[in-house]
């Protein structure tokens, strides 16, 4: 019987915790910008543009020869591409079957690659 006490009194210990818990978790969401019902829409906030003068330089593809043992995919690993891009701007028939010597034309290096789609959503 006093076991079946304990238990019980625990219980209700930890319900009055996480009830004071939650209230308090409400209570600061409120208090912070979480909870804020008065921000900006983006109607009512004011457009900012800015124009970013095009560049005049053009980047040119750089080329790499297939060393022996090397695959697509691993020239691809090695230069932060993707295997698709590569096979995609070299024409490769068969990406499976890339002989040592091959010269591939690697994308102008200007700070960005793109690798694939987004998994992210927008906000």
């Amino acid at each position: 019987m006093a076991s079946m006490f304990l238990r019980t009194r625990l219980h209700m210990y930890l319900l009055w915790s996480t009830c004071a818990f939650a209230v308090l978790a409400i209570l600061s969401g409120l208090l912070t910008d979480g909870g804020s019902k008065t921000s900006q829409s983006p109607s009512d906030s004011q457009a900012v543009t800015t124009t970013v003068p095009k560049s005049t330089t053009t980047l040119t593809p750089t080329e790499y020869v297939v060393q022996s043992g090397e695959s697509l995919f691993a020239i691809a690993k090695k230069f932060n591409l993707s295997a698709p891009a590569l096979v995609e701007l070299n024409k490769i028939k068969n990406p499976d079957r890339v002989s040592a010597g091959t010269k591939l034309l690697l994308p102008p290096s200007n700070g960005f690659v793109p690798i694939g789609g987004t998994t992210t959503m927008p906000p």
